[in-house]
């Protein structure tokens, strides 16, 4: 009967404890941000010409006309343009490519668009530019976030055809600062321009 008695008294307290374990979790989650911190893997998709490929040591110039960046007031639209535009010239440097100021100067011409999707959605983005990564994983209920599209694209300066093509789609959040912002751009221009094929 006292080993009964020492055992009950014994599950009694592991139950206690457990219970303040369970609450004390949820106690810590309740004090999280419900809004903020959620983290969204980048969906990126890429086409090439069949066969093609980019020399090293091949030069690139804006294709000054296909530039488009579709501003928004909850964006610091100056900063964003200033990264992605130091990114592709960065992720051409380390391929081995050259970026000259002229366009008549330039093997190839590049160019790309970016825009949220309460400015240019799925649709309109098959339609203009035939391909589109189709992330559907970004919440929409969240005021913080919004579905965001970045499109570079390659023309032969011989031809005017596009060559590559390279769309990425993800979570973009209003609340990041210059430098996390910086820091959520750079790796996904980079793994883009790993899609481009290079000889």
């Amino acid at each position: 009967m006292v080993m009964n008695g020492e055992l009950t008294r014994y599950a009694r307290l592991l139950l206690s404890v457990l219970a303040a374990f369970i609450l004390s979790a949820c106690t810590t989650g309740g004090d999280q941000n419900p809004q903020g911190n959620i983290k969204i893997e980048p969906s990126i998709i890429a086409v090439s010409t069949p066969g093609a490929k980019f020399p090293r040591g091949a030069s690139f110039a804006w294709l000054s006309s296909a530039v488009n960046l579709y501003k928004d007031e909850r964006l610091d639209n100056t900063t964003i343009q200033y990264l992605i535009e130091k990114n592709i010239k960065s992720s051409l440097a380390e391929m081995g490519y050259s970026f000259v100021e002229f366009e008549s100067a330039a093997d190839y011409k590049i160019a790309y668009t970016a825009a949220l999707e309460s400015s240019l959605d799925d649709t309109a983005i098959l339609r203009r530019y035939g391909l589109v990564p189709g992330n559907m994983s970004i919440p929409e209920d969240n005021p913080l976030y919004e579905k965001g599209t970045l499109l570079i694209y390659a023309f032969d300066s011989k031809t005017g055809d596009v060559i590559w093509r390279s769309a990425v789609q993800a979570a973009v959040d209003f609340s990041l600062d210059k430098e996390e912002r910086k820091a959520r751009i750079e790796p996904i221009i980079r793994d883009m321009f790993r899609t481009m094929p290079s000889s």
